[in-house]
């Protein structure tokens, strides 16, 4: 049996024992040894799937999936090319019959084996998934930064080498948008937050940020301009997820011909946001839709990611309610940059 975390859909949750399956033909079957969490789990709970089809209950979240190939069917061994104790990192995207499907996103408990999601000690690997071998020399719960690594280095492509980046929001989308800007070529990275991300903050000038803005304590355009002698920003990435006045925020602090990277889901639809500032600025809009993680698994075993730094707290799976509150920063006293589960 495979215990794991169960969303009903409604804000309530429960800890299921499953059967864990046999391998399907082209599939195997992951013994999880972590799993990150992440904003969208806490939308997930409260019954919310960011897909064009939405989702389904009850459903095992998470999807920063880190494991090891407990059984594998020969034609998926051939196809992946891992084997059997291969430690790898699920793309959460996989293709089936019916269309691209999301593992921790949209799979019932109720199809199939119903493990499809990553707060689970197991994980079945269906045919059409996606799976990269990750390094062996650090824990799997650092290792799990792969996943919004993997977003990422695609909102980064805008950059050029010597750009000047503004990354709104310092959440773990956040940090690994400082790592991924960097690799990119990025020479001056700014992070902006609020009051309470006052740790965040720290830790983003630790991770590689050459500055930090706090937006409720400073003028941030005035900021930007100063640290920039008035050129701004040759590319804004908004990973702030919430509120969506970060939107127009971004469109102040870049440059004329610059580009803003709108990537972080919003809470509602966007008020005083002028389309004539796209024209006569000839700024850029790219949508912050994509996923790389083979380039993601790629920068993180030639050793160029800080998984340590990028790691935050841990938790058992026996402590999830404890994982939860922390991610959804309702704990009293305490945040953390990430929040991680370790199953095995």
């Amino acid at each position: 049996m495979s215990r794991a975390v169960v969303f009903n859909g409604d804000e309530t949750w429960e800890l299921r024992d499953l059967p864990v399956p046999d391998p399907q033909p082209g599939g195997a079957v992951l013994r999880v040894e972590a799993t990150g969490l992440c904003h969208s789990d806490v939308d997930h709970f409260r019954g919310h799937v960011h897909t064009s089809w939405g989702g389904r209950f009850p459903s095992i979240p998470g999807h920063e999936i880190v494991g090891r190939i407990e059984r594998i069917d020969p034609a998926a061994q051939r196809a992946w090319g891992v084997g059997e104790g291969d430690r790898v990192a699920v793309r959460d995207f996989v293709v089936t019959p019916e269309g691209y499907r999301i593992y921790g996103h949209d799979f019932s408990v109720e199809e199939g084996s119903g493990l499809y999601g990553g707060f689970a000690e197991h994980l079945e690997l269906l045919p059409g998934s996606m799976v990269y071998r990750l390094r062996e020399d650090r824990p799997a719960t650092e290792l799990t930064v792969f996943e919004p690594l993997s977003c990422a280095v695609t909102w980064v492509e805008p950059i050029h080498t010597g750009d000047v980046v503004v990354i709104e929001g310092p959440g773990h989308m956040g940090m690994a948008t400082i790592v991924a800007a960097r690799a990119a070529g990025a020479k001056t990275i700014i992070v902006t937050g609020v009051a309470r991300d006052l740790l965040r903050l720290e830790r983003a000038r630790h991770i590689g940020a050459d500055h930090s803005i706090d937006v409720e304590s400073e003028d941030v355009v005035a900021r930007v301009r100063t640290i920039t002698d008035g050129h701004m920003a040759d590319v804004v990435i908004d990973a702030a997820s919430g509120s969506p006045v970060t939107v127009n925020v971004a469109m102040n602090l870049v440059r004329r011909g610059g580009h803003v990277v709108i990537a972080g889901m919003k809470d509602g639809p966007l008020e005083g946001f002028h389309s004539d500032w796209i024209p006569t600025r000839q700024i850029t809009i790219h949508p912050g839709a994509g996923l790389d993680t083979q380039r993601a698994v790629r920068l993180i075993n030639e050793g160029r990611v800080p998984t340590a730094d990028l790691l935050g707290d841990t938790f058992s799976l026996d402590h999830f309610e404890d994982a939860f509150a922390l991610l959804t920063r309702s704990t009293p006293g305490r945040d953390s940059i990430r929040v991680a589960l370790q199953l095995d």
